[in-house]
């Protein structure tokens, strides 16, 4: 299960920009929805009006992610924010597995 870390947020007055704007519908109604189901999820990058996100937790595996991605996270941040352009999800690999794939081919290539 991933842990429950709020994005970071300006101690300033409210971000009414695009982007603070995403993040608040992310927080407050996204997030909790997923937490639920033992995932999360993190903005990626936007650009323009385009959003990207990288599933977490449960969520980084689950073979429903891209219907969660459009009935979800999509449906939810364009009923809240129409100017939403494209909603779409980066898969990258953690570091995490990629250090533990190296050592095992280290070891594979001691034991050869």
């Amino acid at each position: 299960m991933c842990p429950k870390t709020a994005s970071p947020r300006s101690n300033s007055k409210a971000d009414n920009s695009f982007e603070g704007r995403v993040r608040k519908v992310v927080d407050e109604r996204i997030r909790p929805s997923l937490f639920s189901h033992g995932g999360d999820v993190r903005i990626k990058e936007i650009k323009g009006t385009d959003v990207g996100f990288v599933f977490l937790g449960a969520c980084r595996t689950c073979p429903s992610a891209q219907i969660t991605l459009e009935d979800t996270i999509d449906k939810t941040l364009r009923m809240e924010i129409p100017e939403v352009g494209r909603v779409y999800l980066i898969n990258e690999t953690s570091e995490d597995l990629l250090d533990l794939a190296r050592k095992l081919m280290e070891r594979r290539g001691a034991g050869a």
